[in-house]
């Protein structure tokens, strides 16, 4: 009964399933359960890689000084640009000093999750209400990722740039033409 219920579920219910039942089974408190989900992401895959930003979360909102560390980590080997969102609705200043951050990370997964992660409308996400009224915070992310050696974190860059241009199209124009003339 089980495993047909399992199959029945859309991708998000099954990663939200395997959330509860993977943070079930590990240890208390959330900064040893913690520890254990870092050591073992790169090892993670399917359903199980999904889970470990979305332990953060759905469990980890009170801590930001633990939990957006590890999404920076878990973004290495699973994409946490779900997983940020819940932070940056809660707090956009503080959230987005965070991606800022980030945008300068070595590491091009990590710089893609800074412009992905806030991206107003991310399909599959929920929407970023606040960056679709008024987008200023996004825009010294976009600023120092627009040249970046990584196709894929340039690509956010313009998938972040298009979301803008539904809600603030003026704003979205007058960064083109400030970029390219």
């Amino acid at each position: 009964m089980f495993l047909l219920s399992f199959a029945a579920k859309e991708l998000l219910d099954k990663m939200r399933h395997t959330t509860k039942c993977l943070f079930d089974t590990l240890p208390k408190p959330y900064k040893k359960a913690l520890d254990i989900l870092i050591k073992a992401a790169p090892d993670a895959k399917g359903f199980e890689a999904m889970a470990l930003p979305d332990i953060v979360a759905t469990y980890g909102m009170y801590d930001w000084d633990l939990s957006l560390p590890a999404l920076r980590h878990f973004t290495k080997y699973y994409s946490s640009e779900l997983a940020i969102r819940p932070f940056l609705a809660k707090d956009p200043e503080k959230g987005m000093a965070y991606m800022l951050a980030w945008a300068e990370d070595k590491n091009p997964k990590v710089r893609r999750l800074a412009s992905e992660g806030c991206r107003p409308r991310l399909p599959w996400a929920m929407a970023l209400p606040k960056f679709k009224k008024d987008p200023r915070l996004i825009l010294p992310i976009l600023e120092k990722l627009k040249h970046d050696t990584s196709e894929d974190v340039r690509r956010s860059v313009a998938n972040n740039l298009n979301d803008i241009s539904k809600d603030n199209p003026e704003l979205a124009l007058g960064i083109c033409e400030k970029w390219h003339g």
